[in-house]
């Protein structure tokens, strides 16, 4: 199951906050999908989960300056 994050116009680590809690409240298998327009949030979301936590993570632009990032809860 997919969850989504609004996280426009919001600067890190509000986005990672974000995620850290709505993964608390998801299962294994479940994706986080965060929106944001801040390219710096990409690199920061993805480094902190992959390290923090070893989650497949990546990231996409899915328009001018609109970003997905996308972090896969495991085990």
């Amino acid at each position: 199951m997919d969850h989504r994050i609004d996280a426009i116009g919001e600067f890190c680590p509000i986005p990672i906050i974000k995620a850290e809690v709505k993964l608390t409240q998801v299962k294994p298998g479940d994706r986080v999908i965060i929106k944001t327009d801040h390219t710096c949030s990409s690199a920061s979301v993805i480094s902190h989960f992959e390290s923090k936590y070893n989650y497949p993570c990546s990231a996409r632009q899915i328009d001018d300056g609109i970003w997905e990032i996308t972090i896969l809860k495991q085990v």
